[in-house]
């Protein structure tokens, strides 16, 4: 082989640029579907409740966050959208705390309570902003077994006898 036929070329590449313009009337919106799916608000159990609700607050877990660790009991407190002035942000909820198991007192709140609250021992009978997903309602305590005052008993009594004559 000759020394010509040896030599090498260097490929050639050829880079061909290409520009998109969406051309869109100036009334009009367009919203990427990524956007345009975190628009849909969940709707979490928390959402109904129209008086002040027993639940546990849980933390979750695991790769996935599929599992769920109680770290706190408390009240869901139904109400409007502000918190100490503020709104209240999407997906959070008012709690009244009631309870810490031990262990989970130095948690860090995502959103601090008023008054420097930032962990979760520090919350205890405050009122803080807890992930609604995260709120899980108790069932309400069972109606007292008390009968009403208005309910006639179905026992029967003896009337009382008449009082002995008085003396002359």
């Amino acid at each position: 082989m000759s020394n010509q036929q040896m030599s090498t070329q260097a490929p050639q590449v050829q880079l061909v640029l290409v520009v998109s313009q969406t051309l869109v009337a100036p009334s009009e919106t367009i919203i990427p579907s990524s956007v345009a799916s975190t628009t849909n608000k969940d709707h979490y159990p928390v959402d109904n409740i129209v008086t002040s609700t027993p639940c546990s607050l849980v933390i979750r877990y695991e790769i996935n966050n599929r599992r769920t660790r109680e770290v706190a009991t408390g009240k869901a407190i139904p109400g409007g959208p502000k918190y100490h002035g503020a709104d209240i942000p999407k997906d959070y909820c008012r709690v009244e705390v009631s309870t810490v198991v031990q262990g989970y007192e130095d948690e860090i709140l995502d959103i601090p309570g008023p008054e420097d609250i930032l962990k979760l021992g520090q919350a205890i009978n405050n009122f803080i902003l807890w992930p609604q997903r995260d709120v899980q309602l108790r069932e309400p305590p069972p109606p007292s077994q008390e009968m009403p005052l208005t309910q006639k008993s179905s026992a029967h009594v003896d009337p009382l006898p008449n009082p002995p004559p008085s003396p002359p």
